[in-house]
């Protein structure tokens, strides 16, 4: 079993949790939340984050809001460590695909949630327009 936190700035981590309960139900119980609020300082979850991964095996997927920001630049040091894995562009699908498999996730199981969840972003600019015929 993976350990997992959602990580971002404000209240995203939590509304994900929210999010992906309504469709996983308790599968999702024990994901963690970390918020940055402001007047907050990263690296101070990162130390407490490091001192409990670096006495602990457990693989530790750790999901962040987006690349370069300062909860994900912070946390991305804990990746030194072989048992934790830090994702940005946290997102549902990456989230739902790493809660269901709830599992220790190889490196070729790491590489396919990345593919899925960049698959489940699209662009549509309009639909196929269907003109109307009179009856």
């Amino acid at each position: 079993m993976s350990r997992v936190i959602f990580a971002s700035h404000g209240g995203l981590s939590k509304g994900m949790k929210d999010s992906v309960t309504m469709i996983v139900g308790d599968l999702v119980k024990n994901v963690e939340t970390y918020s940055l609020l402001p007047g907050e300082n990263p690296e101070d979850y990162y130390q407490e984050l490091y001192k409990q991964a670096n006495e602990s095996n457990e693989q530790i997927l750790v999901l962040c809001d987006i690349k370069g920001g300062s909860v994900h630049t912070a946390l991305s040091k804990l990746a030194v460590l072989d048992n934790v894995v830090v994702f940005s562009g946290m997102n549902m699908g990456l989230a739902l695909d790493i809660v269901l498999k709830h599992a220790h996730l190889s490196e070729e199981e790491l590489q396919e949630v990345i593919e899925n969840a960049r698959d489940g972003i699209t662009m549509m600019k309009e639909l196929n327009k269907v003109e109307n015929e009179d009856f």
